[in-house]
C-alpha cells in the first residue's frame, strides 16, 4: 500500500478524523463504564474495527487523490458521518451506559443513513463527472492514431495533433459562415519556483490535476493540449472572443481556487482570435500576444 501524500490535501482533513475518534471516546468514557473483560466478544470488535479502520482509510485515500472540488467534500463529508458513528459502534462493544440514557444511541444510529446519502449524492455527481471525461476520451480515441500525439504525463494532446485540428477549423471557417476560433494560452506563473520548493513529483501532480480540471470544465467541442512544461494551449472552436474570455476567466478562477496555489503561484490566461491561414501563424501570434501582454492582464482572481 503506497504511503499518503498529505501535500495533496489539506492537513485538517485528516487531523478532523482525528478528532471526530477522540471525541467519540471522550463521550463514550464520560457517559459509560469499562464492560468486564469476560463479557467483551473479540469477534464482534475485529469485525466492526477493520470496518471503522478500512473506512478511514477510503475516506483519506478519496479526498487524496481525487481533485479538490464540490465531490470530494461531499465524499469527505458523509465519510465523517460513517466515522463518527461506526467508532461509537465499535466503542459500544468496550462501554456499558445506563439503560435510560439514550443519546449515545441516538448519536450512533442518526449519522450513518445521513452520511449514506450524502456518499449517495457524490456518487452521483461523480458518475456524471466520468461521463463527462468518457465523453473527452471518446473524442480522443476516434480522432487519435498516433501515440506521439499524446502527452504521457497528463495524457492531453501534444502541439503536434493540436496544430492539425487548429487547420481543420481554419479550413472549416474559410469555406463556411462558421463563428470564429479562438485560441488560449494557459500557464502557471513561477512554476520553476513551484518544482524547486516542492519537487518535481510534486509538479507533475499540479500539472495532473489542472489538465483534468480544464478537461472537466471545457466544452466538448474544445481540445486542450499541453504544450510543453506548465504551458497549454486550448481550442475553441466556433467561439466569440467574449464567449471565450468568459469561459477562460471561469477556468482561471476554478484552477487557482481548487488548487490552492500558493501566494507567488498564479494562472496566466490570454486568448486570440484566429485570423491567420495557417495554425503555426495563428499560435506563433499567441505566443508573441503573450510575451508582449497586449491583451489584458492574467485572469488569476
Amino acid at each position: 500500500m503506497r504511503m499518503i501524500n498529505l501535500r495533496y490535501m489539506s492537513n485538517w482533513r485528516v487531523l478532523l478524523i482525528a478528532v471526530v475518534v477522540l471525541v467519540c471516546l471522550l463521550l463514550s468514557s464520560q457517559l459509560g463504564v469499562v464492560k468486564p473483560y469476560e463479557i467483551v466478544d473479540p469477534l464482534d470488535i475485529l469485525g466492526e474495527g477493520s470496518t471503522l479502520f478500512l473506512t478511514i482509510l477510503i475516506v483519506i485515500f478519496t479526498v487524496t487523490d481525487r481533485p479538490r472540488g464540490n465531490v470530494t467534500n461531499l465524499f469527505y463529508s458523509g465519510g465523517l458521518l460513517l466515522i463518527f458513528s461506526m467508532t461509537l459502534d465499535v466503542l459500544d462493544e468496550f462501554f456499558r451506559y445506563p439503560d435510560a440514557l439514550r443519546l449515545l444511541s441516538w448519536l450512533e444510529s442518526f449519522p450513518l443513513p445521513v452520511g449514506l446519502i450524502i456518499i449517495s449524492f457524490a456518487a452521483a455527481q461523480w458518475r456524471r463527472e466520468n461521463k463527462m471525461l468518457s465523453r473527452q476520451l471518446m473524442v480522443r480515441e476516434k480522432n487519435l492514431r498516433s501515440h506521439q500525439w499524446v502527452d504521457p504525463l497528463t495524457s492531453l494532446y501534444t502541439t503536434p495533433y493540436f496544430i492539425k485540428l487548429v487547420e481543420r477549423e481554419i479550413a472549416l471557417q474559410n469555406s463556411t459562415d462558421a463563428e470564429s476560433t479562438v485560441l488560449v494560452s494557459v500557464n502557471f506563473k513561477n512554476f520553476a519556483q513551484y518544482n524547486h520548493e516542492m519537487g518535481t513529483k510534486a509538479g507533475d501532480e499540479l500539472l495532473h490535476q489542472a489538465s483534468e480540471l480544464m478537461v472537466l470544465l471545457l466544452r466538448p467541442q474544445d481540445c486542450l493540449c499541453r504544450e510543453h512544461s506548465d504551458h497549454f494551449l486550448i481550442l475553441l472552436p466556433q467561439t466569440r472572443l467574449s464567449q471565450a474570455d468568459r469561459l477562460m476567466k471561469v477556468i482561471a478562477q476554478n484552477l487557482n481556487s481548487e488548487l490552492e496555489l500558493p501566494n507567488y503561484m498564479s494562472v496566466e490566461v490570454h486568448t486570440h482570435r484566429v485570423e491567420e491561414l495557417s495554425a503555426v501563424d495563428a499560435i506563433t501570434a499567441l505566443h508573441t500576444q503573450v510575451e508582449e501582454m497586449t491583451h489584458y492582464a492574467p485572469l488569476a482572481n
